[in-house]
């Protein structure tokens, strides 16, 4: 019987390949896409679950009360103080925020390579908390060892080879910690010891959310925790165990009956407790970022599954006739159930291989940066999640089958023979489907509209004075390497402009679009009161020239105490500034030249930049090559292969151009327009697809009508407005749904920038113009071919 059911299925299957082949296509995009989606959403929503203890983990806070605002961290002495005195923890353990340094590391006898590395400083008790798994060496040896490291098992691995090879190996810290006593010289010399290499932990946890970490430090003696200046500084937070006799509850009121707080810069802040992961801020981040993946992946595979659903029932009441005979016949309500749920079966099954095919195609090249942030995607995690997608699915499947099973047997033998007198009603919840898939493709389109005009909008305002074109024709050279002295850059640098496609030589202290050379400057010498907040930029005198900078007054930088500020400055102070004197700790300078706006920054208002003069005989960290025009990618070549020779093979050699720095400068856009323009492409192929199997259904149906229409005296544009007077009217009616919805959201995404695209009339019509134009064509292709058909011939056939 079943294999009845099966050569019944394919019968069918086949009979409409080409609308089959659609609802397979669409349906396993949508599921991939889904899968990804909610995998990212999955991942967010179960942070901290890496941690044995999670439901026992609290984190300390300080709050403001005047002002209603939290602080950034806690001081470590606020640890070790509530150690002494509560009963409702276990323990408490203070931990750094993660940061980067390079180290020289001993990666066997006689051999050391510098390698950046990211570390946290913690102390003993972390174990306790967070329970890491110690795979080799010792934890107890690490805490009682000065200068100890617990290095993560990839850092190991890819540096040392094994987690064994690791223990032993010194890490030398090539330059001084902020915290580090004076004595410490500024290239560091403080040598660590790896005393034990740790599983690594996973990244969606609250220490390093979304961020990798090479190892913990323990028992530092340049670190905060041995550091005189602790008790002024926080740098870190707290995370306590909660006793397995007590609650967070219990916490709070012995913090309240204590009237525990703190004092810090001479303010007092209340000492507030929350689960963690559980922070106020960073619960909300996290739920926004989680809801914008869900929803994501929701709408798509609702683009999907209607697709696949509103022809998978449509090809079952067209079948009513066959399954009146069937009735007649002597067939059952579960056997009628049974063919119906094989053949909606062999549909999911098609889709699901193609889900899981795309899964293992694309192993390794969905994971992505955003800020500070990066996402590593784990196949076998993945295939887990759509195994059990796929199985709601099918569930999914059987209640659709289920209620048509119910309807067909309500459906009287003679009305079923007579092809289903009210077949054309079932066509609403049909045309219903269509429209929700046009409301998702209006999204989808014009939120990836919006990203690009605004990634060009953005891309266009900073460092505005030079062209797309010759921002793309800078290459971007970072040299901030402290395994290099100044006189081997300066070297480096004269090797990469010997090359005869360099037109000029650029040199910087740090990279323009990720800081400034420093942020204050004082109106009057020597009085700390005068402070004036403003972008100060270290630049040698060919700047100006290099990045096309117009001086609207004034002169360059010709003299050691020359200064120029930007037209934003002087509007600020509403003042000329001409011959006005400014100060730092250093020398004292004057206002020379007044030059037009410096933008580097589209997210917050520039309170004006100050150019003073950069010595690149003290230290270079950065360096701009301007290239003849289609000749970018020899000099890049050129470049790439002198860092190779240079570089230690430890070091990754980094070369871009200045475009690049300002698409890394603007994640959200560049990344998120990729996405989601991927998802628009998707919508709209699966919506077309739809509206293809739906027109298809359409003319088949009605040939008859078609013919007998003709014969007395229809058009082709008569006939063409039969049929697509309902594609008109779902285009007309999602668009005045969906577009007041993205209008908001553009409203409310505008609040981040300074400046925004202009997302007036032309950016509506224009969208909605070419949805119109790709389903038209869709649409006409299919009832054109209905429309010439000589109707002798389909009266015949009918």
């Amino acid at each position: 019987m079943i294999l009845h059911y099966l050569t019944l299925a394919i019968r069918n299957l086949l009979k409409y390949r080409t609308q089959n082949v659609i609802s397979i296509i669409g349906l396993a995009v949508g599921l991939f896409s889904f899968c990804v989606c909610l995998y990212c959403s999955r991942y967010i929503e179960s942070t901290n679950h890496c941690f044995d203890n999670y439901k026992r983990i609290v984190q300390i806070n300080m709050y403001d009360p005047g002002t209603g605002n939290y602080f950034s961290g806690t001081p470590a002495p606020l640890c070790e103080d509530m150690r002494t005195w509560t009963k409702e923890v276990e323990t408490l353990s203070f931990v750094t925020y993660p940061r980067q340094y390079t180290f020289d590391v001993e990666v066997k006898p006689g051999k050391t390579l510098p390698y950046e590395l990211r570390r946290m400083e913690t102390d003993s008790l972390y174990a306790r908390i967070f329970t890491p798994r110690i795979l080799a060496g010792s934890w107890q040896t690490a805490s009682h060892t000065p200068n100890a490291l617990v290095m993560s098992r990839a850092t190991a691995v890819r540096i040392f080879g094994s987690e064994a090879e690791a223990i032993g190996k010194t890490c030398n810290l090539n330059r001084r910690l902020f915290t580090s006593p004076s004595g410490t010289p500024a290239d560091g010399g403080i040598v660590y010891t790896v005393q034990a290499v740790m599983d690594d932990t996973p990244q969606n946890n609250s220490l390093y959310f979304m961020e990798t970490v090479d190892m913990l430090v323990l028992n530092d003696s340049d670190g905060l925790l041995q550091s005189d200046q602790r008790h002024e500084m926080t740098g870190g937070n707290t995370y306590a165990l909660l006793a397995p006799h007590a609650d967070i509850r219990q916490l709070k009121g012995e913090i309240e009956q204590r009237g525990f707080g703190w004092n810090l810069y001479g303010r007092d802040y209340e000492v507030q407790v929350f689960p963690i992961g559980q922070f106020p801020d960073e619960r909300k981040q996290l739920s926004i970022i989680s809801w914008i993946t869900g929803s994501m992946g929701m709408l798509i595979l609702l683009v999907g599954l209607l697709n696949f659903f509103h022809f998978l029932i449509g090809s079952y009441f067209n079948r009513t006739k066959e399954f009146s005979v069937m009735k007649v016949n002597g067939c059952s309500g579960s056997q009628l159930f049974a063919m119906l749920f094989i053949q909606s079966l062999l549909v999911v099954l098609a889709a699901s291989l193609l889900v899981l095919w795309g899964i293992e195609v694309t192993d390794g090249r969905m994971d992505y940066s955003l800020f500070s942030m990066s996402m590593v995607f784990s196949k076998s995690l993945l295939m887990r999640h759509a195994a059990q997608y796929i199985g709601l699915l099918v569930l999914l499947c059987a209640g659709i089958c289920l209620v048509a099973t119910l309807r067909i047997r309500r459906i009287s033998v003679q009305d079923g023979l007579n092809g289903g007198r009210r077949r054309r009603r079932s066509h609403r919840g049909r045309n219903f489907m269509l429209g929700v898939q046009f409301f998702v493709c209006w999204l989808f389109v014009a939120l990836s509209a919006a990203l690009y005009l605004q990634s060009e909008k953005t891309s266009g305002t900073l460092l505005h004075t030079l062209s797309m074109q010759e921002k793309a024709s800078i290459l971007s050279i970072p040299l901030d390497y402290s395994f290099l002295n100044n006189a081997d850059k300066q070297s480096l640098v004269d090797r990469f402009k010997s090359h005869a496609a360099v037109q000029d030589v650029l040199l910087a202290d740090i990279n323009y679009l990720y800081g400034s050379s420093g942020n204050l400057m004082m109106t009057e010498k020597d009085n700390p009161d005068s402070w004036l907040e403003v972008n100060v930029m270290a630049v040698p005198r060919n700047f100006f020239s290099f990045m096309n900078i117009f001086l609207e007054q004034g002169h360059g930088l010709e003299a050691s105490t020359d200064l120029v500020a930007d037209h934003t400055l002087q509007q600020r102070l509403q003042k000329d500034v001409m011959g006005m004197p400014l100060y730092n700790s250093q020398r004292s300078y004057t206002v020379s030249g007044i030059c037009e706006p410096f933008q580097t920054d589209t997210y917050t208002k520039s309170q004006g930049y100050v150019f003073i003069p950069y010595d690149a005989s003290g230290y270079i960290g950065h360096c701009y090559l301007k290239c003849r025009t289609g000749q970018e990618q020899e000099v890049r070549t050129w470049v790439e292969q002198v860092l190779r020779e240079t570089l230690p093979e430890s070091v990754p050699v980094r070369v871009g151009t200045l475009l690049d720095d300002i698409h890394d400068r603007q994640p959200l856009e560049y990344t998120l327009k990729n996405i989601v323009l991927f998802f628009a492409i998707v919508s709209i192929l699966i919506t077309l697809l739809g509206v293809y199997s739906s027109i298809t259904l359409d003319t088949e149906r009605r040939q008859k009508e078609v013919a007998i229409r003709k014969v007395n005296g229809a058009g082709v544009p008569q006939i063409m407005l039969l049929f697509a007077r309902l594609y008109i009217v779902l285009l007309a009616v999602s668009a005045l749904l969906s577009f007041p919805l993205v209008w908001f959201l553009l409203q409310q995404w505008k609040r981040m920038y300074i400046v925004f695209f202009d997302h007036g009339f032309l950016f509506w019509t224009s969208i909605f113009a070419l949805v119109v134009v790709v389903t038209a064509l869709t649409v006409v292709f299919r009832i054109l071919r209905t429309a010439r058909q000589n109707p002798a011939e389909v009266i015949k056939r009918e």
